[in-house]
């Protein structure tokens, strides 16, 4: 799995035109986007063929293109947002990765690089001052200041 943040309009976008693609976007998963492309393009192919039937219908006076228009939202409206909520939890799942990797204490290394990892920590905010000042003591007793 790629630690490329992804776009989620561009996820929402491509799964809405070419469904199943957000997933080769977001997590290069070719067997959902199979899976997604088969059953998406089906149903839109349904709907489209339905639509024109209701549109064909005598003395049902909607204008060309409305009820195969509005069909189609109620298959594209979900592959958009499903491409967008898969892209968001990617990115969330970024994040939190790199959020537990600045939390881990440091296993090895020199005081001073311990020292500089938690003051780093504590300038972007991950930690407070008094977790500083614990981590600091816990992990390097006999470290000056």
């Amino acid at each position: 799995m790629s630690k490329e943040k992804k776009n989620p309009l561009i996820a929402g976008v491509l799964n809405m035109f070419l469904p199943g693609s957000g997933y080769l976007y977001v997590k290069n998963d070719r067997n959902r986007f199979i899976k997604t492309f088969i059953g998406g393009g089906l149903l839109i192919a349904v709907l489209i063929v339905l639509g024109n039937a209701i549109q064909n219908i005598r003395n049902y006076s909607l204008p060309q293109g409305l009820c195969t228009g509005i069909l189609l939202l109620i298959v594209l409206v979900p592959l958009f947002l499903s491409g967008q909520k898969m892209a968001h939890l990617h990115n969330n799942m970024i994040d939190d990765t790199a959020y537990y990797d600045n939390r881990r204490a440091a296993s090895s290394g020199t005081d001073d690089a311990k020292l500089a990892k938690f003051q780093k920590m504590r300038d972007e905010g991950l930690i407070s001052e008094t977790e500083f000042q614990k981590k600091k003591k816990s992990n390097l007793p006999n470290h000056p200041g």
